[in-house]
């Protein structure tokens, strides 16, 4: 074998290689973008998620307070029932 020939034969060898070495590394490139924007959508859901958290905090704690004071209400209404009772009592006696 000349050194020719073997050099025919090597060429080729090192340009399939070369050409595997650059699919890898674009299939590389393709799989980091892919994983950077899952990053990003991961931070974009989390921080959906902790926003929807402190709005239904803050609504919960906004029908507590409504409930509370409708309770107060309701307790009070049968002492204003008895004191117009009272009157009614007073005006047709």
């Amino acid at each position: 074998m000349t050194p020719d020939r073997r050099l025919d034969q090597l060429e080729s060898l090192m340009a399939d290689s070369l050409q595997k070495t650059d699919r890898l590394i674009e299939s590389q490139g393709r799989l980091t973008g892919i994983a950077v924007r899952a990053d990003q959508k991961a931070d974009i859901t989390a921080k959906g998620v902790a926003d929807l958290t402190r709005s239904t905090q803050k609504q919960f704690e906004e029908l507590r307070t409504g409930q509370d004071q409708l309770r107060i209400s309701q307790e009070s209404l049968p002492v204003g029932q008895g004191l117009i009772l009272q009157i009614l009592r007073e005006k047709l006696s």
